[in-house]
């Protein structure tokens, strides 16, 4: 019997501009083909300008922006096109449960989309052609950093707070592809978009009539279709990232990019057009907008209801809380007092029980317990790479005998001043090596202390 597998036929992108009925192999031909419509736009200061793709009725005065709007529709039909091939040639993959899109999910393109690559400060318009720029950055950046007998250096991503080096060309050009937030499927039925198929098969298969709920989260109770999700998952426990500034860990390399700018950075170069307000990110500009200077507000839509809020987030919580019966309820793991925020419970637990903040951290973290109060984190995961990091200049001051090459550390826990309560506990990379050789000081006690 032959074993030659079935011809696929090449993808076909519709062009949905108007009346339109081209077709199209790839996003980039779409994206040629639309630059050719958008061509037949001419500037007028006066002018709206309307989506004329598909059922869309987005509108806007400014011309770049339409231009951004249908450039961001073709790059999107295109994901939409991929996933549903995905499924199709993967019939044991569950199908959709979720609500039916009924139009493309486009996002707020406020500005262009800006190349972070040192040195480069290029701006593009579609999102197709910046995709393919940072993607040449990767290959140049090979070439430049090869060395002349061949051999295959570590490849260094020069994005903007980010050295993180690769083995290969191919390694790099994955990895930058995430600082651009780059897409490779949607999900043909609810519209959603995934970096990768295999994301967009984990989001068919943990929907509620596909899950199994099978694997739990020991950490923080969750439920999982599959394994391999469960271990993904697993990860963002672990904080594996030291900062060298501060004390403060991480669990991902952009959180502690995000915590260096916050903390660490005096550079803001957002500023508000109406005040003196200035920020690190866009989006905290655009939120500071929203709060101050514009009287937009979010309306319930329950019957009956006229409750309004400034942001979608406290919308959001009025609806869990009021409609659907789902308090935010945050208990005190000492006293069992209830409180209605975490900023309240933070307060309690400094001035009632005499606790401290962890060292670099500026506020208590706060998990969902199993029966969906919220309770502090009393405990952190953390590689023994930044156990050492936080422990090793400690050590050296206390213990003459210290040397390198230990492996075993003595960490002391206090629980409360007042009692001077303590527990020893031993980390070691042998465990037949437990003998202690120093000492650290850690301010959160667990749930057993107290």
């Amino acid at each position: 019997m032959s074993s030659k597998k079935k011809k696929i036929e090449p993808l076909l992108i519709s062009c949905n501009w108007a009346d339109c009925s081209a077709k199209c192999i790839s996003d980039w031909e779409l994206n040629s083909h639309i630059t050719e419509h958008l061509e037949a736009l001419n500037p007028d200061c006066d002018a709206i300008y309307k989506c004329v793709w598909g059922s869309c009725e987005f509108s806007t005065k400014c011309l770049t922006q339409i231009q951004r709007h249908i450039y961001y529709h073709g790059y999107y039909n295109a994901l939409l096109v991929q996933g549903k091939y995905e499924c199709d040639v993967n019939p044991t993959i569950p199908k959709c449960c979720g609500p039916a899109r009924l139009c493309d999910k486009i996002p707020e393109l406020k500005s262009n989309f800006n190349c972070e690559w040192t040195d480069c400060e290029r701006t593009f318009v579609s999102i197709v052609e910046f995709q393919d720029h940072i993607v040449q950055h990767a290959s140049f950046e090979y070439e430049i950093q090869k060395s002349p007998d061949d051999e295959r250096p570590k490849i260094q991503c020069n994005w903007i707070f980010c050295n993180k080096q690769m083995d290969n060309k191919y390694r790099l050009i994955e990895h930058i592809r995430t600082h651009s937030n780059k897409k490779q499927v949607a999900c043909f039925h609810c519209g959603e978009l995934f970096r990768t198929k295999t994301t967009l098969f984990d989001h068919l298969r943990r929907q509620s009539d596909n899950n199994t709920n099978k694997y739990q989260c020991a950490q923080c109770f969750k439920f999982f279709a599959v394994e391999k999700l469960l271990r993904s998952h697993m990860v963002k426990h672990v904080y594996c990232y030291k900062c060298n500034m501060c004390d403060m860990t991480c669990s991902s390399a952009s959180a502690l990019a995000t915590h260096i700018r916050y903390r660490h950075l005096k550079d803001k170069p957002f500023k508000c057009v109406e005040c003196e307000y200035r920020c690190v990110r866009e989006s905290d500009l655009n939120q500071h907008v929203q709060l101050v200077h514009t009287k937009e507000v979010h309306r319930c839509e329950e019957p009956g209801c006229n409750y309004t809020v400034r942001t979608y987030q406290s919308l959001r919580r009025h609806y869990l809380e009021v409609h659907e019966n789902t308090p935010f309820i945050y208990i005190c793991h000492c006293c069992d007092k209830p409180f209605k925020n975490g900023k309240s419970l933070s307060v309690h637990l400094i001035k009632k029980h005499d606790y401290q903040l962890p060292s670099g951290h500026k506020r208590f973290t706060y998990r969902v317990d199993e029966n969906g109060y919220y309770r502090l984190e009393t405990t952190r995961i953390e590689s023994l790479e930044v156990t050492e990091q936080i422990l090793t200049p400690n050590l050296f001051e206390m213990s003459n005998e210290t040397t390198q090459d230990s492996n075993c550390y003595e960490i002391v826990l206090k629980t409360n001043k007042q009692r001077n309560a303590e527990q020893r506990i031993v980390v070691s990379n042998d465990g037949t090596d437990v003998q202690p050789i120093g000492e650290i000081v850690i301010s959160l006690p667990t749930l057993d202390d107290v």
